[in-house]
């Protein structure tokens, strides 16, 4: 049986810009629900008749009246976008979308230090250089696409249906930005508590492996035991034995495939982005800093 749920309004990216916060802070509302699992992956999921019922468990709690949202950003990811966009659409055709985008120099960095703190919780081992990630990982370019993203949902639902906002103007006027997304939904920001005390995730925060874990987890012998090992529980034991180690506040480097995807992929791309949602080309610095580039 479908599910239930008849979702009000979606955050479904882009993923690695803010969206965590940004549901964490509408949901503070009175009259909007997000379930505790922010991201249930329902209309992406590729058992996706299996999880009606799961979908309605997630939404048990709302109260009667208030709007309900969902927050997965794999609802933007390039290999689910479209089937996800057209079962969204065949549950709610009048639902409302919130993207949020931020630089996507920014947003590349990253999402390099996610493959390499959360990889760990999949078998997967991220490369250390830049370009080599780009290659092993091509969602990172093309999660970065914010035009080619959006233009699924545009196509289906309408340019009328969709608010765009940037996590730069989150962070240097979050009230004003969330009365525009409040708006959009239909609500009132009158009715909003106080936010101050929720903080931006922090990228610095993230932990990678040292090249000596890195050869332990590849060995064959002491791989297979480190991989019994659930992964917060390895970040809790190896990052006090120096061999998880939090990124910090280091610049990333940026070598020659990097820098050349970045300049032929993702930046025309995020040039037509700007010029759709009214904003100035240098709203978005691309260029990255020369001493930032490995030599």
């Amino acid at each position: 049986m479908p599910t239930q749920v008849k979702i009000d309004f979606i955050v479904p990216g882009f993923s690695k810009c803010g969206t965590t916060t940004l549901c964490a802070l509408l949901d503070l509302h009175p009259g909007v629900f997000i379930p505790a699992i922010k991201e249930p992956w329902y209309f992406s999921h590729d058992a996706f008749e299996t999880q009606h019922e799961c979908y309605d468990e997630h939404y048990a709690g709302a109260r009667d009246g208030q709007l309900l949202g969902d927050g997965s950003t794999d609802y933007t990811g390039y290999l689910r976008e479209k089937v996800a966009a057209q079962r969204i659409f065949d549950n709610n055709p009048d639902c409302r979308f919130i993207f949020i985008a931020r630089n996507p120099r920014a947003r590349i960095e990253s999402s390099y230090r996610e493959m390499h703190h959360s990889g760990v919780n999949f078998g997967l081992n991220a490369p250390y250089a830049l370009g080599d990630c780009l290659r092993v990982f091509p969602q990172m370019i093309q999660d970065t696409l914010f035009w080619e993203r959006l233009g699924t949902y545009r196509d289906i639902f309408g340019d009328e249906a969709i608010l765009v906002v940037f996590l730069e103007e989150l962070k240097a006027n979050r009230d004003k930005v969330l009365a525009d997304c409040l708006n959009h939904i239909g609500l009132s920001a009158s009715d909003m508590p106080d936010t101050k005390e929720i903080k931006l995730n922090a990228g610095s925060r993230k932990l990678y492996d040292s090249r000596l874990f890195r050869f332990l987890r590849s060995n064959r012998f002491t791989g297979m035991k480190l991989a019994r090992i659930e992964g917060a529980r390895q970040d809790q034991i190896f990052s006090r034995l120096g061999l998880r180690r939090p990124f910090g506040k280091k610049p990333l480097a940026w070598d020659k495939y990097a820098l050349q995807v970045f300049d032929t992929e993702i930046a025309p791309d995020s040039r037509r982005f700007l010029q759709h949602c009214g904003k100035q080309p240098a709203y978005w610095n691309l260029d990255v800093p020369a001493a930032r580039l490995s030599k």
